[in-house]
């Protein structure tokens, strides 16, 4: 199953969005965090060296780091 480079960047902006709301709606946060997660560690480990480029660029200077159960 390979996730457009759209799919993946509308839920790396909505997982920040939540995050900058954070004081709002924490069930809304685990929720999308879930959910992106989930899907990021679907993609074989080939495509997600690829996807981790793509999410470094988006959100430097920050980083965010992912461990999938599987790896």
């Amino acid at each position: 199953m390979r996730l457009s480079n759209k799919f993946i960047t509308a839920a790396i902006l909505a997982l920040a969005t939540a995050v900058m709301l954070g004081g709002c709606m924490p069930r809304f946060i685990a929720e999308t965090a879930n959910v992106a997660v989930s899907k990021y560690c679907k993609i074989p480990s080939a495509g997600r060296t690829a996807v981790r480029k793509i999410v470094d660029r988006s959100v430097r200077p920050n980083r965010i780091e992912i461990n999938c159960s599987g790896d």
